[in-house]
C-alpha cells in the first residue's frame, strides 16, 4: 500500500486492492438518518392477506421505505443542481480563457457522488481529490447547499431528519459500500451531537475550508477553492450549544427575492409542523422531544420565522 503526500499536507487517494479494498482517499462525508420511523414500520409488519389489508399495508410502506426512496433522489438531483451552480460560478471568471483552461476546468470541474443506505440511514459521500488530481470545494458546498434546501422542504412536508457532513478518509469496499473514520465520524455526529432535526458540521469539514482558505496558491484553480469555501461559511451559524450547523433558514440560501418570497412561503409551512409536533409531544408529556423541538422553535424564531 502507497500513499502520496501533496505540498499542502493533504494525502492522494490510493489503491489497497491487494487488501480486497477498491479506494480510499479523503473524502466528504453527509449521514441522514429520519426520524419517528419505528411506528410506521410497526403498521406494515403483516402479509397482506386481501384488499382490505392492503389498503392498510401500502400507506405504511409509502410512509417508510417510500420516503427514504424519495429522499435519496431528491437528494442527489438537488446536489446535481447545486453543482452545477457552483461550476457556473467558477465558469464566469474563465469565460475568456484560451482552449486549454477551459479543458483544464472541464476536468477540474469533475466529481462523483456515491450513495448508499442502511434501513432509515442515508449515506453520501465524494471524494475531495478527482481523478485529474484537483481538490474540490464545491462539492463540499453542494453537500451543504443540498441538506440545507431538504431540510426545510422536508419540514414542510412533515418529514423529520437530522444529519450531520463531514471530512475525512474513506475506503469502499469491493460492493461499493463506503467504510473509514469519516464515515464513523458522521455517524458519531448525527446520533450524539445533532439530537434534533439539524445538520451538524464536523470540525473536520471546518478544518478542510479553512486549508482552502489559506492556501497561497495563486492559481487559478486555488482562488475558485477559496470563493467556494468562503461562500461555504456563510451557509453555516453556531447554534446554542456551539455546533455549527447549516443555517438553511439564512438569507444566503435565497438571496432574490422572488426565491426568497417562495422560500418565506415554504419556512412558514415548515414552522407550522414543527409548532404541530411540539404541541403533540407537550400533550403526550414527551419531555424528551418537547426541549428538543423547543430548540428547533428558537432556531427559526432566531431568523425571523413567524
Amino acid at each position: 500500500m502507497t500513499m502520496a503526500a501533496t505540498s499542502d499536507g493533504l494525502t492522494t487517494a490510493a489503491q489497497m486492492n491487494d487488501d480486497g479494498m477498491t479506494e480510499f482517499g479523503p473524502h466528504v462525508v453527509t449521514l441522514i438518518y429520519f426520524l419517528g420511523q419505528a411506528s410506521e414500520l410497526a403498521k406494515w409488519n403483516f402479509t397482506p392477506l386481501n384488499p382490505a389489508q392492503m389498503k392498510e399495508w401500502l400507506p405504511a410502506v409509502r410512509s417508510t421505505m417510500g420516503r427514504v426512496i424519495r429522499w435519496r433522489g431528491e437528494f442527489e438531483k438537488a446536489f446535481s443542481q447545486s453543482k452545477a451552480n457552483s461550476d457556473r460560478f467558477v465558469e464566469q471568471s474563465s469565460a475568456d480563457q484560451p482552449a486549454e483552461r477551459r479543458r483544464q476546468l472541464a476536468e477540474y470541474r469533475e466529481t462523483s457522488l456515491n450513495t448508499a443506505h442502511f434501513s432509515d440511514t442515508l449515506i453520501f459521500h465524494s471524494p475531495l481529490q478527482n481523478e485529474h488530481g484537483y481538490w474540490q470545494v464545491a462539492n463540499v458546498a453542494a453537500m451543504i447547499s443540498t441538506c440545507g434546501v431538504l431540510m426545510l422542504t422536508a419540514l414542510a412536508s412533515k418529514t423529520v431528519f437530522r444529519g450531520a457532513i463531514e471530512v475525512g478518509m474513506l475506503s469502499r469496499f469491493p460492493t461499493g459500500d463506503p467504510y473509514g473514520p469519516a464515515l464513523a465520524k458522521a455517524h458519531f455526529l448525527e446520533a450524539n451531537v445533532a439530537k434534533y432535526p439539524r445538520i451538524i458540521i464536523g470540525p473536520g469539514l471546518i478544518s478542510y475550508l479553512h486549508a482552502m482558505l489559506i492556501n497561497p496558491d495563486t492559481g487559478w484553480s486555488a482562488q475558485a477553492n477559496r470563493a467556494i469555501a468562503d461562500l461555504c461559511q456563510k451557509w453555516l451559524v453556531k447554534d446554542a450549544d456551539d455546533w455549527l450547523i447549516v443555517d438553511y433558514l439564512s438569507v444566503e440560501f435565497a438571496p432574490d427575492a422572488a426565491t426568497g418570497m417562495l422560500a418565506r412561503n415554504v419556512q412558514r409551512q415548515a414552522l407550522a409542523f414543527v409548532q404541530s409536533e411540539h404541541d403533540r409531544f407537550v400533550k403526550e408529556g414527551n419531555d424528551k422531544l418537547v426541549e428538543r423541538y423547543e430548540r428547533l422553535l428558537a432556531y427559526f424564531r432566531s431568523r425571523g420565522v413567524s
